[in-house]
């Protein structure tokens, strides 16, 4: 990294770490009675496999509690992309896209791997789809920033996204709640556990049920209309956790997620490349017309549906070796989304999706951790996965045989572009810490992963006339290794001052695209990853400021494109992401918190060519060898928002004997995305602002409480992710779009 850039990027956090210093130092400095106020409390993570104070953890990791996503009325990992500086989140097909500094997952069809992981409890879940189900009975919920190539599992270049759920009390407990908000929704929810057998066996059992209408409007031939776009879904958790003696301990976990409802929509962006005109003359002959760019009032002639079945079973197995902790956790886990939709956005029978994944994983991990004590401590680690996933995305093209001049045959065509995967990957890792002063300390780490990858491709054009669009064959299969080390320096300059600096490679395998005609596989992405930060607690812990500037280098970064009726998945040469966070909290008196949150990102692809299929060029431009290729140099990187910023303010007025009331306002501010590599902005989502609100009145005696909230309070119409349409349906531009607003009333019972 050139040093003047570098010191451009500390000298920005420096601004906004310093601005919000100011601010907030003077509002604390006029405080009367800021010195009997409780400081900041410390946060417990175990980002790092092990129980660590946030604030002397070596990496960017934001933590919500339960207590903190309710406050902020975050019910699910798309809206706590709403209020995290560095994350973005689509719920785009029965699928979560999770993007982190800007690297994610952005697949067109199913079976496509993130780059950001997913853990829920300790496991790993490979498919996208497992992240749709909201943060259920959750303790806490962690954000770890940055690619983990030392400790965490696959796939994590881009960071990783932690669920802990609430476990079983040594003491009988309840919770239960009941809301009811706009477009007729309801979610009843309720948990209950405590101990069957005194100091050996207890249980957690929790049950939530949503429903609600659909936020789309859907006209049907003939003029008839209906809502779509809704939500119904069933999610179940049961804990168990079994202590056989004083030095073991074992954690059965089971859970269910099951949603039918129609949940999916495309929504129409724009005409796009507008490559194919007999297809708007077939539209138009036969009565149908597109809606207005981003409109909630879309037609179809089909029902469409979202069927998502999710179930899983972990068993987790402590050990205490004296000071030392083995740990043993097996998971199996089942993924089967299943989903039906218009994509011609219209009454006309002209195109539709059919999208289902039969999935299954095992895991298997094994950690032996040290004491934290001493100058010495460290953990090792073995890790092994496996998984089998049969792919199905199918598109009906009624259109084709009259765009070929074909006989009229109402069973012509089926695109079918099916496929399978299968995977092993295993690894060992470890990671040390040592203590070269009593302040100073080294990090090592490495992690050696080998995955072998598997499958085939079933892509057959039935009933089309002739085989020669067919694309049915096995793969060879690839094996990939990779070696992704890590050093550090950790420095405690103070007891209320941390200072971190580290260097770390990350890898995500290559693989094969399924359901395509690429019978080839692609490479793996990875990443040189530095990192530079600093933790603090000042004004005796009533002010909170972290920050941290890092700089990515990217080797051959897994671009998803649309070329013709294929998606295509490439290797982009070279990328660079260079970025600044700050994030703080405060309390300005007893009773009026904020918190905040600013990210800047600096991404750009290097030395790469690629050709746009949508806009194919008459000849390379200079610097690309390749056919119609188009340079991207210095063009941003999909998904990365050069700035966004979230700011909170929380007010908590005490009523006495009368109990006390809490009012909460956030807000987030992000600058214009893109979508695809190409920078293209009918692929692109501007500048937008994001408010809610929420009121909660607790009884005096803490049991209940009750709430009002309002989420999306300027009613945005914000495109979460978008895509072209191949060129058959004319290389439109359409994707999934944010909520509209919505407000509701929740009552809560706890003891």
């Amino acid at each position: 990294m050139k040093t003047g850039t570098m010191l451009k990027s500390v000298g920005y956090a420096a601004l906004l770490a310093g601005s919000a210093l100011s601010a907030a130092g003077q509002s604390l400095a006029q405080t009367p009675d800021a010195a009997d106020t409780v400081g900041i409390e410390d946060i417990v993570i175990t980002a790092q496999r092990r129980e660590s104070s946030l604030q002397e953890t070596a990496m960017s990791v934001a933590s919500l509690s339960g207590d903190d996503l309710a406050r902020r009325s975050i019910a699910d990992i798309e809206a706590l992309g709403q209020l995290s500086p560095s994350m973005n989140v689509a719920f785009y097909q029965g699928e979560a896209q999770i993007f982190i500094r800007g690297i994610g997952y952005a697949g067109v069809i199913g079976g496509t791997d993130s780059s950001t992981a997913l853990h829920v409890n300790g496991v790993y879940l490979s498919r996208s789809s497992a992240a749709v189900p909201g943060f259920f009975d959750v303790e806490r919920v962690e954000t770890v920033r940055g690619p983990q190539g030392t400790l965490y599992g696959r796939n994590a270049t881009g960071g990783s996204v932690n669920v802990i759920s609430k476990m079983p009390t040594d003491e009988f407990s309840m919770d239960a709640s009941l809301l009811v908000g706009n477009y007729d929704r309801y979610q009843v929810f309720a948990a209950a556990g405590g101990p069957i057998v005194e100091d050996r066996l207890r249980v957690r059992a929790a049950v939530q049920l949503e429903d609600r209408d659909g936020y789309t409007v859907v006209t049907r031939p003939g003029g008839s209309k209906d809502r779509i776009e809704d939500k119904s879904d069933l999610t179940a958790r049961l804990t168990i956790d079994y202590k056989a003696s004083d030095t073991l301990d074992f954690l059965l976990i089971g859970d269910y997620y099951r949603a039918d409802d129609s949940a999916i929509v495309w929504f129409y962006n724009g005409p796009g490349a507008a490559n194919n005109p007999f297809y708007r003359d077939y539209l138009a002959d036969n009565g149908g017309a597109l809606p207005a760019p981003r409109s909630r009032h879309v037609s179809s002639d089909i029902t469409p549906f979202n069927k998502l079945e999710i179930w899983g079973v972990s068993l987790k197995g402590t050990l205490q070796l004296g000071d030392y902790t083995l740990t043993s956790l097996t998971a199996y886990k089942k993924t089967n989304p299943y989903n039906f939709n218009d994509t011609d956005l219209t009454t006309v029978n002209a195109f539709t999706q059919l999208k289902e994944e039969d999935h299954r994983q095992w895991s298997q991990e094994f950690q032996l951790v040290s004491p934290d004590t001493g100058n010495f401590s460290w953990i090792l680690g073995l890790y092994y996965f496996h998984e089998k996933n049969d792919i199905r995305n199918e598109y009906f093209l009624n259109h084709v045989d009259a765009l070929f001049e074909f006989p009229d045959d109402p069973e012509c065509c089926l695109l079918r572009l099916n496929g399978a995967t299968k995977t092993d990957a295993f690894a060992v890792f470890g990671e040390a810490e040592y203590g070269l002063t009593d302040r100073l300390k080294l990090v090592l780490g490495g992690r050696y992963s080998t995955e072998k990858r598997d499958g085939s491709n079933d892509l057959v054009f039935v009933d089309f006339l002739t085989p020669v669009l067919d694309n049915v064959a096995p793969f060879d299969a690839k094996t990939f290794n990779a070696f992704t080390p890590k050093i550090g320096l950790n420095f405690q300059a103070t007891d209320d001052v941390f200072l971190y600096a580290s260097a770390s490679r990350g890898f995500k395998s290559g693989g094969f695209n399924a359901g395509s005609y690429q019978n080839t596989p692609f490479d793996p992405e990875k990443i040189w990853a530095y990192e530079a930060g600093i933790k603090s607690d000042l004004f005796d812990r009533r002010l909170r400021i972290n920050a941290s500037a890092f700089y990515y280098d990217y080797t051959d970064l897994q671009v998803l494109d649309v070329e013709g009726q294929n998606t295509v998945l490439r290797n982009a040469a070279k990328s660079v992401i260079k970025g600044v966070e700050v994030e703080g909290k405060a309390l300005l008196t007893p009773e009026f918190e904020i918190d905040f949150g600013a990210t800047y990102l600096d991404s750009a692809f290097k030395d790469t060519c690629l050709a746009d299929p949508k806009y194919p060029l008459p000849a390379p431009q200079p610097g690309c060898t390749g056919p119609n290729q188009r340079n991207l140099d210095d063009f941003p990187l999909p998904r990365a928002p050069k700035f966004k910023m979230v700011l909170g303010a929380q007010y908590t007025a005490d009523l006495g004997d009368a109990g006390r009331v809490i009012l909460r306002g956030d807000y987030s501010l992000q600058s214009r995305q893109y979508f695809n590599a190409f920078k293209l902005e009918e692929m692109s989502q501007k500048k937008f602002g994001w408010l809610k609100a929420r009121v909660t009145y607790v009884a005096p005696s803490e049991t209940w409480k009750i709430a009002a909230f309002v989420d999306n309070i300027t009613d945005e119409k914000v495109m979460t992710s978008m895509t072209y349409w191949a060129d058959l349906a004319d290389g439109i531009t359409a994707g999934v779009m944010a909520p509209p607003r919505t407000y509701g009333v929740q009552a809560s019972l706890s003891f």
